[in-house]
Parts: structure tokens; sequence; C-alpha cells
């Protein structure tokens, strides 16, 4: 764990201190008041350590200049009240479920028009009423799931299905070119990450970026797989993406820019032009266990 942490330390120093390609062109002005972001985190599975990559979403954030971002590592027992003070949340947790009280705060913020961005990992896991899951324990249902979590995200998946290829460097597509995430950005970006597969999209679910699923890397499909969707909520805004499995995939410039312009689209449902992200090295960055 303390390696997780001295590693995210230096890849959040070398993003504060490196210029961006943003600094250099001259970009957009930060918007007179930042966008408010909470990150609710502090539980995870075996695969998946929070300490340092939550911090580290919250620097890719913070050194845009658009964002002021708070990580909330207690979320069981929140309320109305405390998210009233935010425009959107990133979701990076895997663990118990937070009760009714906190549950029902976080649907009725983002039905009321503000915005979710789901990371990677809670796309399975204890609020589909799934457990387990490691090297040696396969996944089992226990529980109940939390039904408005899987309409939130706009996706379910088959507890057979819940997997993965090796992991990879592979292409992920814009497929939506005109949206305001993926609008002036190149056509396609690398990702060395997982790439989930086989997961069940739900009707209002739409598709911003995919990759192919190569059937040449070991469990893959030969399918095209979504990687980053959108879906209404009430009056709210709701981007997933799965990718981000940990330090070496979100540290990828192309991981940063659509993660940054997920969570500024989800908070205002625009994205100012010229709105760039930091590029760290990712020569600090090594890669965690994949599940």
């Amino acid at each position: 764990m303390k390696k997780v942490l001295i590693v995210c330390c230096l890849a959040l120093f070398t993003m504060a201190t490196r210029p961006s390609s943003a600094q250099e062109a001259a970009s957009a002005p930060p918007p007179a008041h930042k966008i408010r972001v909470l990150i609710l985190t502090g539980s995870s599975d075996w695969s998946h350590p929070w300490q340092g990559t939550a911090p580290f979403m919250q620097g890719i954030l913070m050194n845009t200049g658009r964002f002021d971002v708070k990580i909330e590592e207690e979320v069981t027992g929140i309320t109305a009240a405390t998210l009233a003070n935010y425009d959107v949340l990133v979701d990076y947790y895997y663990g118990p479920r937070w009760g009714d009280v906190t549950e029902h705060a976080v649907e009725d913020f983002v039905r009321s028009g503000k915005g979710l961005v789901g990371v990677h990992g809670v796309t399975y896991g204890p609020f589909f009423g799934q457990a387990g899951g490691s090297a040696t324990e396969p996944r089992r249902l226990e529980g109940e799931p939390w039904a408005a979590f899987s309409d939130m995200i706009g996706m379910t998946w088959k507890l057979e299905n819940i997997g993965h290829a090796k992991r990879h460097i592979f292409v992920v597509e814009w497929v939506d070119r005109d949206h305001p995430i993926s609008r002036g950005l190149p056509p396609t970006f690398v990702a060395n990450d997982e790439l989930y597969h086989l997961i069940d999209l739900k009707p209002n679910a739409h598709v911003l970026a995919s990759a192919f699923d190569d059937p040449n890397n070991p469990g893959g499909t030969g399918k095209v797989q979504p990687a980053i969707w959108t879906v209404p909520f009430g009056q709210g805004r709701v981007v997933m993406i799965v990718l981000g499995h940990d330090l070496l995939a979100m540290s990828q410039p192309g991981f940063m820019d659509a993660f940054a312009r997920s969570v500024e689209w989800a908070a205002t449902g625009s994205v100012a032009p010229g709105a760039k992200t930091l590029s760290p090295s990712t020569s600090l960055v090594a890669p965690a266990p994949s599940h």
C-alpha cells in the first residue's frame, strides 16, 4: 500500500509540474465558478485499491483548473444536505451497500439535474447483489441489488459474463464524434487497460466510445465492446467509463481527457471549448493485479 501511495504522489507531482498541451496552446480560461466534485470511495475489491487511484483522479481534475474536488471515504450515512454542495459525483467504490438514506440521496441528487460519473469496477459488486471475486474465488449472488443503480449507469451484467480478456494495449474509438465529451478530440486514443466485455446495456444507454475485443488476445471475444456511454436519469446526466483499472490505466492521456470531459459534461451538460488535461509520465506507474 505504501508503494502505491508513493507512486500516486510522484505521478501527481509530475502532473502539477509538467506543462500541458493546453497551457502551451492558450486553452480556454477557467470558469468563473469551478465545478464542485465529490469522489465517493473508501472501499474496493482486491484488485482495485482506491487509496492511490482516488487521489489520482482528484489530481487529474484539479490540474485542469476547472474543478474543485473533494474525496469522501466514508460514504455510508451522507445525506442530501451533504450532496447539495456539489455539482457532480464520481463513483469509485466497491463495497457494502450505503443504506436507504444515502442511496436515496444519491438517486435524488442525479434525478434533480446533477451528474454522476462511474469508473471501471463499479460495474459489478455489492450494488448488484454480488459478492466474492478474486484470483481464487468465483463471484456469487449474495444480497439484494440496488435497482436504481443499474438504471443510473445504464447496464446489467450477467454473473457468468463478468470479466475481460488479458490486460493489453488497445485502441478506443469515439463512435459519437459530435457529443460534447468527444467533440474536437482525435477519433481514437490508446488504452493500457482491461476491456470489460459482454455487458448488457439498457436501451437508453448511448455509446460514445468502444473498442474491439481482439480474439487473438487471450479471452478476447472478437466483438466490439462499449467503453464509454451516457445515460439520462431523471433530469440528470450519467457517464459510465469502463476504463481505469489502475494508475497506469488512468495515466494514459486518452483516459484523462475522457474522464475530465465526462465529469464536466455530467455536471453542466457541456464542455468548454479548448478544455484539456495534463499528461503525466507513465513510467512512474506500475500495473495493479488484474481481477
